[in-house]
């Protein structure tokens, strides 16, 4: 019996490939993702796009790696100008702004949702990320992704070593830099403190906890005629503060984006200014005991400490000639398969991100997570349950990628004793204002 029905479907799937009939399997239309996301973070997305396709046949999802944010963002320009850009992208918040401007080249991904016919609701997003990637009417520019913030990661092993209490990481500035100092002087491991993300962190992370500004029309969401003025004294604190650490070999600074990681996760620094987001990759590769702690402050700044900002990236949905709707279509489908509750939890318990939706994140919540693993809270007691002020909510300005790394460069030359703090920060305003000036130009042809 097996046979006969084995040759009787061997003969129907014969007679639809010469005859060209309705049996014959349509091609499924290809929706190319691009990220900037390594190491685990970026396996688990591809895994997410593997499981889609297994679900359905009329989309494949091709999901691709780009580079870091800086190198997939140059990437994707070229494409768009080449007429051939991804159908989603992965955009850092710092290109936010960039992204906005770029009216032509992206579809607002509720926009998105309502040409495929399908619900979408900005409300079911937690608020700082709703608030970071939408507009006033409510709407979303793109769909909150993997959201994270700032906070401290360290390494309870060595301040055991040290002579430190463990369970009491630095609050505050002055106690990182005393407790970097014991661990240099004990000698409890070769690097006391690092950070990552210089700018993110040194720079937008530092205003929003110590609610001062880093331009005028809030930040630049007011507006595109804003001026860059982080010239308050909080900005050239931090700057001296980490060339003081540096002289005395209590800061190592490893570069400008997440280079640094590497040197925590292996145990070689002891402290480091981190992503949230790096909670998973350190939950399976790092081989020592290690804590969370929220941002330090500086316990002098008025009002402080208030919450840090939203981080991470957002997905971007680009517009190009002759694309179908059909393709807009699979698009939504893949964004709604994302935003889905199962993989909102499985994207935060697996990668540490925070989870986007209201409804993950009481998920999460209802069935004890975070109070099952302490450490994974610390990110949203300091980014959701902060204390909010007018410049927590993030900043809006064109060009910031670029601006960014004025701010590397000008500091890096104070690490290399080139120039003042003072000077370091003047410089960065004075050449990012050039840069917003010009953005604007483009902005409103």
């Amino acid at each position: 019996m097996k046979l006969i029905r084995r040759a009787i479907a061997s003969a129907i799937v014969g007679a639809a490939l010469l005859s060209g009939n309705v049996f014959a399997q349509a091609k499924p239309v290809e929706i190319q993702m691009w990220h900037a996301l390594t190491g685990l973070g970026g396996e688990t997305l591809a895994k997410y796009g593997d499981e889609f396709n297994k679900m359905q046949s009329d989309y494949k999802v091709v999901v691709s790696f780009k580079g870091q944010y800086p190198e997939q963002r140059a990437a994707a320009v070229a494409a768009f100008r080449a007429g051939n850009p991804p159908h989603i992208m992965q955009m850092f918040d710092a290109g936010s702004g960039d992204m906005m401007g770029a009216s032509k080249a992206i579809v607002p991904v509720s926009e998105v949702f309502k040409r495929a016919g399908m619900q979408f609701n900005p409300g079911d997003f937690i608020a700082p990320a709703r608030g970071y990637y939408g507009l006033k009417d409510g709407s979303l520019l793109s769909m909150p992704f993997n959201v994270s913030t700032s906070v401290l990661f360290y390494n309870k092993d060595a301040f055991k070593k040290a002579g430190l209490d463990a369970n009491k990481p630095p609050a505050t500035w002055p106690e990182l830099i005393a407790a970097a100092k014991k661990i240099r002087t004990s000698d409890a491991s070769a690097c006391s403190f690092t950070t990552t993300w210089l700018a993110w962190i040194q720079l937008e992370q530092l205003g929003a906890r110590h609610n001062v500004g880093l331009g005028t029309q809030s930040n630049g969401r007011g507006g595109l005629n804003a001026e860059l003025n982080f010239s308050n004294p909080l900005y050239v604190k931090q700057v001296q503060t980490l060339m003081d650490m540096q002289s005395d070999k209590t800061f190592s600074y490893r570069g400008r984006s997440n280079d640094a990681s590497a040197a925590f996760q292996s145990g070689e620094c002891a402290m480091i200014t981190q992503s949230s987001g790096a909670y998973g990759g350190y939950i399976r590769d790092a081989k020592f005991d290690w804590g969370v702690a929220p941002l330090p402050y500086w316990p002098d700044a008025k009002g402080g400490p208030y919450a840090t900002t939203v981080g991470g990236a957002s997905l971007w949905v680009f517009n190009a000639p002759n694309r179908s709707v059909s393709e807009f279509k699979g698009v939504a489908k893949f964004l709604d398969y994302l935003k889905s509750t199962p993989v909102m939890t499985d994207w935060a318990k697996t990668t540490g991100f925070l989870p986007a939706t209201n409804a993950a994140f009481k998920y999460l919540n209802d069935e004890g997570y975070y109070a099952q693993n302490p450490r994974t809270a610390v990110a949203i007691g300091t980014l959701a349950n902060g204390k909010q002020g007018e410049h927590t909510g993030g900043y809006r300005f064109g060009r910031w990628t670029e601006i960014r790394d004025f701010y590397h460069e000008e500091v890096e030359k104070a690490l290399q004793g080139k120039q003042s703090a003072k000077e370091a920060i003047e410089n960065s305003i004075k050449r990012g204002n050039v840069a917003v000036r010009a953005f604007e130009k483009t902005a409103s042809q």
